[in-house]
Formats: structure tokens, C-alpha cells, sequence
């Protein structure tokens, strides 16, 4: 199973571009975050662009904010007793940062809801694909810098087809 989360991530990392562009980070985003001893959390990330940060360390055109909806999906090799009963619990992470250029994306987390004390905070390294609809990257994971993230761009709901009439 982890060998199929790098492999997915590496493939989708493949997509990811250095080119120039002008593609915003706002919005909805869907992800994995995995470590080396196999945790997995699923992620639900809404980030916003602009001058309305004020806790932000850079206030401008190029400061980054969001929060971080973290689900719990695998708690490692060898969990813990209470480690694997918190699989499917959620935390919460208040993320803020800036664009570096066009093509990463730094971010801290500087808070967080999270009671199970399953995840905290991290620091993200994101590489931002050219069309926009991937980024992805290493976390610092504890200060090794061995925490993978990747993430696309949530795809809107399509509306039920209306039946048809006779």
C-alpha cells in the first residue's frame, strides 16, 4: 500500500513544471501526506491569496493562507494500540506563507485544532505545477524533512443529470 502512495505521488509529481506562469494557489485542494514510517493522512486544503493576511510574514500580493482539514487514513507499520484507534479521527492545521517566485509555495502551519494529537503543525516545500492543478512537495515531518505531500485542485461536484421526460 505505501509503495502505491509514492508511486502515485511520484507520478503525479512528474507533472509538476518549472516554466513561468501566472497560476493562482486560491482555492480548494484534495491530498495525501505520507512519512517514512508509513503514516497516511488524507487532506482538505483551502488556501487564499492576496494583501488580506495580516498574520502573515509577508503581506502582499504574494502572501499565502488556509487551513488544513487532516484525516487520519493509516497510523504506520507498527502503530501503537492508541495511534491506530485514532485512523478516521481529523485535525485541523492554520497554514500561512508566501509564493516564492511562481513555482514554490512555502508554507508554516501556525496553529492547530487537533485533540487527538495525532498531526500538529508542519512546514510544507511546494513545488506548483504549470497548469496549476498539482502541487507538491517534502515537509519537515519533525525536522527531518522526510514528509511527502501532494496535492490537486478539488473538482467540482457535478449536478445529478435532470431524468429525462417521455
Amino acid at each position: 500500500m505505501r509503495m502505491r502512495i509514492v508511486l502515485a505521488g511520484l507520478a503525479l509529481l512528474g507533472g509538476l513544471a518549472s516554466a513561468a506562469q501566472t497560476v493562482s494557489v486560491a482555492g480548494e485542494w484534495r491530498g495525501l501526506w505520507t512519512n517514512p514510517e508509513g503514516m497516511v493522512f488524507s487532506a482538505s486544503m483551502t488556501l487564499e491569496t492576496g494583501k488580506g493576511c495580516k498574520d502573515c510574514a509577508v503581506v502582499g500580493d504574494g502572501a499565502v493562507w488556509g487551513r488544513i482539514v487532516w484525516t487520519l487514513r493509516k497510523a504506520g507499520e507498527n502503530p501503537s494500540p492508541e495511534l491506530a484507534a485514532k485512523v478516521g479521527k481529523t485535525a485541523v492545521e492554520l497554514v500561512k506563507g508566501n509564493l516564492k517566485g511562481d513555482e514554490l509555495l512555502e508554507l508554516s502551519g501556525y496553529e492547530a485544532e487537533d485533540p487527538q494529537q495525532m498531526k500538529g503543525m508542519d512546514q510544507y516545500r511546494l513545488a506548483i505545477s504549470e497548469n496549476g492543478k498539482v502541487l507538491g512537495g517534502i515537509t519537515l515531518n519533525d525536522g527531518a524533512w522526510t514528509g511527502q505531500f501532494i496535492a490537486m485542485r478539488a473538482q467540482p461536484s457535478k449536478a445529478p443529470a435532470a431524468p429525462s421526460t417521455p
